[in-house]
């Protein structure tokens, strides 16, 4: 794919920030009882060859319910953006039963989010934790925001640093 001329205008800090923030609450948000939501959820913000099951183990249920992107850092192409993020764990208090069939019906304009319902059966509400992440926004080859982790530096590698 030949880069776009949109691909290599600069990235808005605030529109980084808003993408960013929805990235985290959906990244954080999982449902063992949907466990296909995250993934087609995340796909619309990684680029194309990102591994969509990336930081959940396909177990137990957990929901972000807020967010506030904080400080932003440019490093090259990309944006680095400080995101806090509350969350809800869940604790499953039945056995796990055959998953319902869901009724879900996505109002014009909508787009589905990776977070479970407040409330479901078999599950209990945990105390709210706040979670941080730091979240890196370049443009894609055909000018869209994307979520890029493949920038995330590797712990192991000494030449490696994070903003």
């Amino acid at each position: 794919m030949e880069r776009s001329l949109a691909a290599s205008l600069p990235v808005d800090p605030a529109e980084a920030a808003q993408l960013a923030t929805t990235f985290a609450m959906d990244y954080l948000s999982w449902d063992e009882d949907r466990p296909t939501r995250r993934a087609e959820v995340l796909r619309r913000y990684l680029p194309e060859s990102a591994d969509t099951t990336l930081g959940w183990s396909g177990q137990g249920r957990q929901r972000a319910d807020f967010a506030c992107a904080g400080q932003v850092v440019a490093d090259g192409f990309v944006l680095w953006i400080d995101v806090r993020v509350r969350v809800t764990p869940y604790e499953r208090t039945e056995p796990r039963s055959a998953p319902a069939t869901p009724n879900d019906v996505l109002p014009d304009g909508g787009r589905w989010s990776a977070a479970p319902a407040p409330t479901a059966p078999g599950w209990r509400v945990c105390a709210a934790v706040w979670m941080r992440l730091t979240v890196p926004i370049r443009r894609h080859d055909c000018g869209d925001l994307v979520v890029d982790l493949s920038t995330i530096p590797d712990p192991d590698d000494a030449e490696g640093h994070v903003p």
